[in-house]
């Protein structure tokens, strides 16, 4: 079942910006907001993403230091 949602002290700047996507799309602003809304939850949160990141990373093989500056060295000499 579809629950109410109410949002208090939105900015009158806020309010006429987000009416105004909201009647670009054909929407209404509880369309509108909704869909916004939904598109964020779909989205993992920074910190989730960088701690699934760094928790990836530990697990590649890294180069041994100065590697790259002696590969570079090499391919100038050719």
């Amino acid at each position: 079942m579809a629950t109410t949602l109410q949002i208090r002290n939105v900015p009158a700047e806020l309010h006429a910006a987000i009416a105004e996507h909201a009647r670009a799309q054909g929407l209404t602003i509880s369309q509108y907001l909704l869909r916004r809304i939904a598109q964020i939850e779909g989205k993992p949160e920074v910190g989730h993403a960088l701690d699934a990141h760094w928790e990836h990373s530990k697990h590649r093989k890294r180069a041994a230091p100065g590697a790259a500056a002696a590969m570079v060295a090499e391919d100038r000499e050719r």
